[in-house]
């Protein structure tokens, strides 16, 4: 229990004299909730009237936690338990002070002890690391490590990286639920959420990418473009660098412009053209607005021969990994050798896939000289393959090299005991899907947004949900999902407008249960949340099973993370712009989220990968230059692609929710939608639709066929009814124009919008074409789904 303390000020005065200042009064602090052994305090900031020159306490904070004598700000993490006490913190100046009883508590963490077991496939030696969902990590010690698990009931996650130093690395994961452990829940401190932060963007960010040859991406190309008429530089001084799937994004480019890219292997002392003709800022004809996200730019390939080949572990695994989860990327590097053992380009990183391109020639440097590429693969000992002859005008392939005795270490456990007892779920990788045999599986379905823990924070920082960052990303004065819902008035704090509610799994998404809620004050204040329970066990689960999922979900029981969006003014008055904001089941604001099983997601990528996202180019800046508004969209609600529970005797049937459906769907409609989500919830609710439930008034027509597919072949619209409304128009219609697939000259072969997979078209969408190197480098930008 937590009591909170009053204040008071005393001072002294008298006549003649130098002038003194007056001293502090009204001195407070927010009341925290009992603080956990191991779990950082909430940063409590001191509110007082007039001038403050030092603080103090009396007697000492608990064990763990400091009083900035400057600032007054109390933080920290306790260390062991205490009981009760008031502590009186003095605000003092030279006039005198005043002083505020502070009360606090520490109680006991519920604490996880998590162990991995993990072998090398060669019995070499093994490192771990460690990172947890929420809470926080202690004792952490190789295969084990101590979890202190937050307030709360709910479902909590660790995850464990193994490497083996040669190469090969594994993530798996462990889920804890604590419903049953009698964790108490605890309401924060109340932080305020910030008008966002918004700025206009001159031009737009422009995403594409770099092959050697014909189609191998390739990392850290230096770039710039360049306007063919004023001959204008993007950026103005400085270059941008390519990832590791070749991919660079360049900021403040306007539209509707031809462009030239230049491009430079040697760290900037020589550049070189590398498009194949203009780049067209606005593809395809008629010139987009925009090209942000969703639309690539063309592709940059060079016109210089090339030195190709493959690299992989004996398990066909890439060399290292990219998992910005836990902040580890590590690949391969390929250098071109002379005869007698002499560099002449390297090393250079091998791609996210394992590919690696060199030039053969790069003007007089080297002509006539390379012999051999040596791949190294971080402590093991270098791969030398022989080049032979030389294609003088074009690409040489090297063919597959592989790293022998090395592969992935194999994590075959991961226990998670509370009081000496099991409380953890070990979740093996998803099996049995399509997208498994695609390379980097784990990151299948969310490389539309390759967001960092910094980028997310700063994110947050952008919309007002942190007061700062630090340089890792870890965020400071985050709010809470009780903040949130004050701060929009949704939920208890609703007040002259109605919430509406809808409970369902998203069978054809991620298969979770969802608790949705929304409401509206207007176009530019509108929010809705949607809580995500476990689902069903199956993909194809019975309707007991079905029931029992949303039973529990109704009842509180089984919740990974809430997902909230808002539609909210800018700072100022300035034009309005959509949230997105994840939190966990204790409230706590997270940076990431994995709903479909693969891997941790970070904000903003992980949201606007469905819902759409017209300023988002693929990740959020994390030098500070990222703007709030992202261009996401609120999402229509289907209900061809929803479970229902089956009691008739229950408000969680179809027909006992199609009426709050029409409602959610009506709110959408307030929150700046694309013209296709405008289109689609007009279609879903003609006048009269012939329901499946005729005693509701407003019942969405799940044989809606939009108006361009109608007339076309019957194998087409079968088509447009089971594939596309099914899998893909969920999200496709938050995406800008070209990705709308109810428009059927969308995805027509020669349609004004069509997205081709040529390499020498603009995009490559090809979302059912897993083939080729030239696509694996986009083939990603689908959403977050287990189905699909």
């Amino acid at each position: 229990m937590v009591i909170a303390g009053c204040g008071g000020g005393s001072g002294g005065g008298g006549s003649g004299g130098p002038t003194t200042a007056a001293a502090p009064t009204n001195l407070s602090y927010p009341t925290p909730p009992p603080l956990l052994v191991g779990a950082p305090a909430p940063t409590l900031m001191p509110t007082v009237a007039g001038t403050v020159t030092s603080y103090s306490v009396s007697p000492p904070l608990p064990s763990g936690l400091q009083l900035d004598g400057t600032k007054g700000v109390i933080s920290g993490t306790p260390t062991i338990v205490t009981p009760v006490a008031t502590y009186t913190i003095t605000a003092s100046n030279g006039g005198g002070s005043t002083a505020f009883g502070l009360s606090l508590s520490v109680d006991a963490s519920p604490t996880v002890h998590l162990t991995a077991t993990a072998t090398g496939a060669n019995g070499e030696a093994l490192s771990y690391q460690w990172r947890t969902t929420d809470g926080h990590l202690t004792n952490v010690n190789g295969a084990m490590a101590d979890w202190v698990l937050p307030p709360g009931p709910g479902l909590h996650f660790a995850y464990v990286l193994v490497s083996n130093g040669r190469g090969g690395y594994t993530q798996r994961r462990v889920r804890v639920n604590t419903d049953t452990i009698g964790n108490p829940a605890v309401i924060p401190p109340a932080t305020n959420l910030n008008a966002p932060k918004t700025a206009s963007l001159q031009g737009d960010f422009y995403r594409s990418f770099v092959t050697w040859g014909d189609y191998y991406p390739t990392p850290d190309i230096l770039v710039y473009l360049q306007d063919n008429s004023s001959v204008k530089r993007y950026p103005a001084s400085a270059m941008v660098t390519t990832s590791l799937r070749g991919e660079f994004v360049i900021p403040g480019v306007p539209p509707l412009i031809n462009y030239t890219a230049w491009c430079s292997v040697d760290g900037g002392t020589t550049y070189n053209t590398c498009t194949d003709g203009n780049v067209y800022n606005g593809f395809p004809p008629p010139p987009l607005s925009s090209v942000a996200v969703t639309d690539y730019g063309v592709s940059g390939g060079t016109s210089y021969p090339s030195i190709v080949g493959s690299f992989a572990l004996q398990d066909s695994n890439p060399c290292g990994t990219v998992n910005e989860f836990f902040g580890v990327t590590a690949t391969a590097t390929a250098t071109l050798v002379d005869s007698s053992g002499n560099k002449l380009v390297g090393p250079a990183r091998v791609d996210e896939f394992g590919y690696y391109a060199l030039p053969s020639i790069w003007p007089n440097a080297f002509e006539g000289k390379a012999a051999t590429v040596s791949l190294q693969c971080e402590n093991a000992a270098p791969v030398t393959v022989a080049i032979g002859s030389l294609n003088a005008t074009g690409e040489t392939w090297l063919g597959s090299a592989t790293l022998m005795g090395s592969s992935a270490p194999t994590v075959s456990a991961i226990s998670a005991t509370y009081d000496g007892s099991p409380i953890g779920t070990f979740l093996p990788p998803t099996s049995g899907l399509v997208s498994d045999s695609y390379p980097r599986a784990d990151q299948f379905l969310r490389v539309k947004g390759l967001d960092t823990r910094v980028g997310a924070c700063l994110y947050y920082q952008a919309i007002g949900a942190v007061a700062s960052c630090d340089a890792a990303g870890n965020p400071s004065g985050a709010i809470s999902f009780e903040d949130w819902k004050r701060a929009v008035k949704i939920g208890t704090y609703a007040s002259g407008a109605s919430e509406y509610t809808a409970t369902y799994i998203n069978k054809v998404d991620v298969n979770l249960t969802r608790n949705h809620h929304s409401i509206t004050y207007g176009p530019s204040q509108t929010a809705a949340y949607k809580c995500n329970h476990l689902g069903p066990p199956t993909l194809n689960s019975t309707q007991s099973d079905i029931d029992m999922a949303i039973d529990n979900a109704v009842n509180g029981k089984n919740l990974e993370a809430c997902g909230a969006i808002d539609v909210t003014p800018g700072a100022n008055g300035q034009e309005s712009v959509t949230r997105f904001l994840i939190f966990g089941p204790s409230g706590e604001l997270l940076l990431s989220v994995n709903l479909d099983g693969r891997q941790e997601k970070f904000v903003p990528g992980t949201c606007v990968a469905c819902h759409g996202g017209d300023h988002y180019a693929g990740k959020f800046p994390e030098d500070g230059t990222g703007l709030a508004d992202v261009g996401g969209h609120f999402l229509p609600y289907d209900v061809g692609n929803f479970e229902f529970h089956s009691s008739s005797s229950a408000t969680l049937t179809k027909c006992a929710q199609e009426e709050a459906i029409y409602r959610l769907n009506q709110i959408v409609l307030n929150a700046n939608p694309t013209n296709a989500e405008t289109e689609l919830i007009a279609g879903w609710y003609p006048t009269n639709n012939g329901s499946q439930c005729p005693s509701v008034v407003h019942a969405l027509d799940e044989s809606y066929v939009p108006t361009s597919w109608q007339g076309q072949s019957a194998v087409a619209v079968s088509f447009y009814q089971n594939v596309q409304a099914r899998s893909c128009r969920y999200c496709h219609v938050a995406l800008v124009e070209g990705y709308n697939y109810d428009h059927y000259q969308n995805i027509t072969p020669g349609g004004p919008a069509y997205r081709s997979g040529s390499p020498d078209a603009a995009v490559g969408i090809t979302t059912c074409d897993l083939g080729g190197v030239y696509q694996i480098v986009r083939s990603h930008s689908m959403p977050n789904s287990l189905v699909t």
